[in-house]
């Protein structure tokens, strides 16, 4: 289900698409983040409608607009069939994607609720009080997991520590470099969390991403090994 999903998942938002267009070079893009795009290239003042053209994130493509814009580009038809199918297939199951993140979804909530934000590596039951969030990991760390996690060496001495905050709050971060984007994605070639214009045209449009989630499980996997 995980290889599927990947399958079906647009490279600029991270997530299943949505209205996905079937781009002439057979790549596919949400209808929204394809809009985006368009609105990243505008000039002050300039409507969408004026750009005539833009690469496709995938291949670096060049895309030909049509007078009709966006609207010209036909609809992946096929593969928003395949999503649909796949969603009803993952409500049921107890390891499915959706489960996953409506366990996530309730962690959040609980945490928030709480006057002490909780370590979020801790293995121990109950976990241990956090003494420090890394806004760059997404993270918050009591003070075992976090010597564990963030050794005093590159690129980890980049990282952005703040006092400890809920998981909630981590997940509304602002993009320090695009003020009015989210955070929603994770730069693998500079190890810091980046929004999708930092991707589509910013210092990070060649480098390699994750999602968030993927970087968490990764550095849980990591700092249990270091602990044992």
């Amino acid at each position: 289900m995980e290889t599927l999903e990947s399958e079906l998942t647009c490279p600029i938002c991270l997530e299943l698409f949505e209205d996905p267009l079937l781009l002439p070079c057979a790549h596919s893009l949400c209808f929204n983040c394809a809009h985006r795009i368009l609105v990243s290239h505008c000039a002050t003042n300039e409507p969408v409608e004026s750009i005539t053209a833009f690469q496709c994130p995938t291949c670096r493509y060049v895309i030909t607009l049509s007078q009709r814009g966006l609207d010209g580009l036909k609809r992946n038809v096929t593969l928003q069939n395949i999503i649909d199918r796949f969603q009803k297939a993952s409500v049921s199951g107890p390891n499915s994607p959706s489960e996953t993140r409506r366990e996530r979804a309730f962690d959040n909530n609980s945490m928030s609720s709480c006057e002490k934000v909780l370590c979020q590596f801790c293995d121990q039951d109950p976990a241990q009080e956090a003494v420090k969030t890394c806004v760059t990991c997404e993270v918050s760390y009591c003070e075992e997991c976090l010597k564990a996690t963030h050794p005093n060496k590159k690129p980890f001495t980049g990282h952005r520590l703040i006092e400890p905050i809920p998981d909630s709050h981590i997940r509304g971060l602002m993009c320090l470099e695009h003020e009015d984007e989210k955070v929603n994605m994770y730069c693998v070639t500079d190890d810091q969390l980046i929004c999708a214009l930092c991707k589509l045209v910013g210092r990070h449009r060649d480098h390699q991403v994750a999602a968030l989630s993927d970087r968490y499980d990764k550095l849980k996997v990591s700092a249990t090994y270091q602990l044992s």
